[in-house]
């Protein structure tokens, strides 16, 4: 797999999804790749059953010794399970999920992530993320017991279906983006290499490496601004874009002499340094940047009359 491969290329995604990731920009590999989380659920507490609190933000791990459908007098359905440890057990709601009754059976193994709550006298566990483990309940999670990134969504795309993907993608093609920062700059800036950021920017194991993950991945795109923007210099410089025009000093200082007011001493600089770019064969890029009644237009009418006295128009 490449990163310009294109995105229904990647395993379990087709056509249909490819047509519903459009709408996040993600058309290739590489882009489902730097599609970056922004934030995370902090489920890396994972408890014993014997420990729980109500208030807690935990991840445990047990096996399923019951499941239905409960209906309230609203005909509603609520999904209430039973989880044991082989000690302990903890009872499970979610609202309004029928279909989780076929996805968790009984006897299936899970990874459950969520708030401890009371219901009257009993804790429970309340919508939780859930994922299933293999039997005996021991193996690494994506979706459970770590921080858990969450993706800008779009219509029948979730986090979770993002997740699954990108976890599946990442080993096979994390290697193939050609780090392009020297490694004295990687080192003076104290920035991570760019296979390790892909990869914990989407499943670090604390907020500390997300956070340097994020440092790399920002000072890239500053940097590739910043290089687009010198290659344009570059190229201005290298065309005629501008006519060079003739500054006539008297005709400036007329303009000038005959303002009810005088310049300030930073109209004045302002006012030389665009008079000195517009002498020149390539084109003028600048920014005035000042408050309200600073005096930009004054200015910019100098430069105005440069252009009307070269045969050129002007336009505010």
């Amino acid at each position: 797999m490449k990163p310009d491969s294109p995105i229904q290329s990647v395993p379990l995604v087709g056509s249909e999804y490819a047509r519903r990731l459009q709408k996040l920009a993600i058309m290739t590999a590489g882009d489902l790749i730097y599609h970056i989380p922004h934030r995370y659920d902090d489920y890396s507490l994972v408890s014993d059953m014997s420990r729980l609190q109500p208030g807690e933000t935990v991840t445990i791990r047990g096996q399923i010794t019951a499941i239905k459908n409960q209906y309230t007098r609203g005909g509603r359905k609520i999904q209430m399970a039973t989880v044991s440890d082989g000690e302990r057990n903890i009872e499970v709601t979610w609202f309004n999920q029928p279909f989780i009754i076929r996805t968790l059976p009984e006897g299936t193994w899970v990874s459950l992530s969520g708030k401890i709550n009371w219901f009257g006298r009993k804790r429970v566990l309340v919508s939780p993320e859930y994922e299933k483990l293999p039997p005996g309940g021991e193996t690494d999670t994506i979706h459970t017991g770590r921080l858990v990134p969450v993706y800008p969504e779009t219509y029948g795309v979730s986090s979770k279906w993002l997740r699954s993907r990108t976890a599946r993608l990442l080993p096979q093609i994390i290697q193939e983006f050609t780090d392009f920062l020297p490694e004295n700059i990687r080192k003076k800036n104290k920035l991570m290499e760019l296979s390790e950021a892909l990869q914990k920017i989407h499943f670090p194991e604390n907020l500390e490496d997300a956070q340097k993950a994020r440092k790399r991945l920002a000072f890239d795109e500053f940097f590739e601004i910043q290089l687009a923007a010198l290659l344009r210099r570059k190229n201005w410089k290298n065309k005629k874009l501008a006519h060079k025009l003739h500054i006539d000093q008297t005709k400036v200082l007329e303009l000038t002499n005959s303002l009810p007011f005088q310049l300030t001493q930073a109209q004045k600089r302002t006012m030389r340094e665009i008079l000195a770019d517009l002498g020149k064969g390539h084109a003028m890029n600048r920014l005035l940047e000042g408050d309200v009644g600073s005096g930009k237009t004054v200015v910019a009418a100098l430069a105005c009359l440069v252009s009307f006295d070269n045969g050129f128009q002007s336009a505010i």
